[in-house]
């Protein structure tokens, strides 16, 4: 049942569509210039997202690995730009790691103050040996695609990102 959930998807994309606003003001603004209603946008496929953010602090969770029992700080720091990010950190093995990649939006709800997101992250990763993947023998640059929840209060965001056994906690600060 692995790649159900990708053929339900699939298969549901042209009911959900691509990109539609469930929710828009009818004159656009207030008079402060303030949206009057949130918006919801859907895509299955991913929407490009508007974030652009400096992360501050990242920490990693290991839950189906018992060599890593705890919440740890990763001392990573990352930008976003759109949907490209990149970031550095010390990984659970000690080592320097860095990350590139593209995010993308399923679903996002947000107002002028606050937001919520769920979508992916996909890119190449570096600073993992065979230890880790066994892959990693014939290559420096890890492959890797997981799930993101985000969310914004103001100028600072939370993200939660799940990929292979590490679930992982950004904050961020908004520009």
């Amino acid at each position: 049942m692995r790649g159900g959930w990708a053929l339900v998807l699939l298969l549901a994309s042209p009911w959900v569509g691509a990109g539609t606003a469930a929710a828009q003001p009818s004159d656009g603004s207030e008079a402060d210039g303030t949206s009057i209603e949130p918006r919801t946008a859907w895509s299955i496929f991913g929407e490009k997202p508007d974030r652009r953010r400096v992360i501050a602090g990242i920490w990693a969770l290991h839950p189906f690995e018992s060599q890593f029992p705890e919440l740890d700080p990763t001392r990573g720091v990352g930008v976003q730009v759109s949907s490209l990010f990149g970031a550095s950190f010390v990984n659970s093995y000690g080592r320097r790691a860095y990350v590139a990649g593209l995010e993308r939006n399923w679903a996002t709800h947000t107002t002028s103050t606050f937001g919520l997101g769920v979508g992916y992250r996909a890119g190449v990763v570096t600073g993992y040996d065979a230890e880790f993947l066994n892959i990693a023998r014939h290559t420096p640059l890890l492959p890797f695609a997981g799930l993101l929840v985000w969310g914004d209060l103001g100028p600072i965001g939370i993200d939660a990102f799940y990929v292979y056994k590490a679930i992982t906690f950004e904050a961020s600060a908004r520009f």
